[in-house]
């Protein structure tokens, strides 16, 4: 008996053994690895293009300039249930359908699936004056933006008016115009977004030597309707139709930060100040709305000027709730890791210190490949 219960001790301390070498073995199993996305992922994933291409429907317009073999265009991308859902219910004063969808082919004589402006199908017989074309169409979109309005899709007209443009050229094409339509509802139909852009940055200097310390950015009033609170360039603001870049960028940087108008004439040095122009070289992004929808081509054109080391930028329209002068340090760390700045505004920012050589050196490698992600090709559906 003796021996048995010493035969049982000795099983039970065997068992306690190789549990405690499993309870060991497991603690010993390496965590799983975060991997932090670099910066290139970061801007690349900006665009979304690839990600939602199949969710969208082109939206074309007839452009009676063009020769018989193409005269569809595409003008925009419209989210397909949003079309489905809303567009094709929108209705003309006669309440015939502003939008229509219909097969459609394109220049390669391949037929796609296409949301087109009905009052344009009887162009293919007859083309009317440019002009007239013009105003017909704004009216159109003028009453869908009411319509909209009605049905709760925006809260609110904006004051300014956005181009819809052709999407056959690859660049912003000041000349062509289809059409004009309301700020507000151009992201439902997916026309391209112009912004202008100012990043004010000081300078610190010894002997003929300029290095850059910081740059001013601009928080966005909580009051907001998109991305409130966040961090933007020092000036940012949408591109309407009846100004030229320059003249708005000298417009908003007045009324958000209160920069002298003279600071803004490349032509003049005073008070410490430099001002250059960087608009021959936009940023082009697909971008759209976290839920995947309002996808849009935007496009970022940018100003740089160097301002007066004690110059404080000051709120004027209520658009900014206050501004920080970052360090190129502190901007590199948000730009790499931090979630303050406005997405898109990465891209700016970047292309900011890249300019100027602000950029670690264990990112050189790096440089063409971050240019090319924020200067992407177009994404055509038609």
């Amino acid at each position: 008996m003796h021996s048995l219960h010493r035969g049982l001790a000795i099983i039970n301390r065997n068992i306690r053994h190789l549990h405690n070498m499993q309870t060991s073995s497991s603690s010993l199993t390496p965590p799983a690895v975060t991997v932090t996305p670099s910066i290139l992922d970061r801007i690349r994933a900006l665009d979304r293009s690839s990600e939602l291409s199949l969710l969208y429907t082109p939206l074309l317009m007839f452009d009676c300039g063009r020769d018989a073999s193409n005269l569809w265009v595409q003008v925009g991308y419209v989210e397909t249930s949003f079309m489905n859902s809303t567009l094709l219910r929108c209705c003309d004063e006669n309440d015939d359908p502003i939008f229509l969808h219909d097969s459609v082919m394109n220049h390669r004589g391949v037929t796609k699936n296409a949301c087109v402006f009905r009052s344009d199908i009887h162009l293919q017989d007859t083309c009317i004056d440019d002009q007239e074309l013009f105003n017909r169409r704004t009216a159109i979109l003028s009453n869908v933006t009411h319509q909209l309005l009605s049905l709760g899709v925006i809260s609110q007209k904006h004051s300014d008016m956005y181009p819809v443009f052709p999407f056959h050229k690859v660049n912003f094409d000041s000349h062509k115009k289809f059409a004009l339509v309301n700020r507000s509802i151009a992201p439902y139909l997916g026309v391209d977004s112009v912004g202008v852009h100012l990043n004010c940055y000081v300078c610190h200097k010894e002997n003929d030597n300029k290095t850059i310390q910081g740059v001013w950015l601009a928080k966005r009033a909580p009051t907001k309707s998109h991305h409130p609170n966040y961090w933007d360039p020092t000036v940012a603001g949408g591109q309407p139709v009846n100004l030229s870049l320059h003249e708005n960028i000298a417009k908003e940087a007045h009324e958000e930060a209160g920069v002298p108008s003279e600071w803004l004439d490349s032509n003049t040095h005073q008070d410490n100040t430099l001002f250059t122009d960087h608009t021959s070289d936009p940023l082009t992004i697909t971008t759209a709305k976290p839920d995947g929808s309002c996808l849009k081509r935007s496009i970022y054109y940018s100003f740089d000027l160097q301002v007066p080391i004690d110059w404080i930028p000051t709120a004027v329209d209520g658009e900014v709730s206050e501004f920080k002068l970052y360090s190129i340090q502190e901007l590199e760390k948000e730009l790499t890791s931090g979630n303050s700045v406005r997405p898109a505004m990465r891209s700016v920012l970047l292309d900011f210190m890249l300019r100027h050589d602000l950029w670690k050196e264990y990112y050189e490698g790096e440089r063409e490949e971050l240019k090319k992600a924020m200067r992407r090709e177009r994404m055509l559906l038609f």
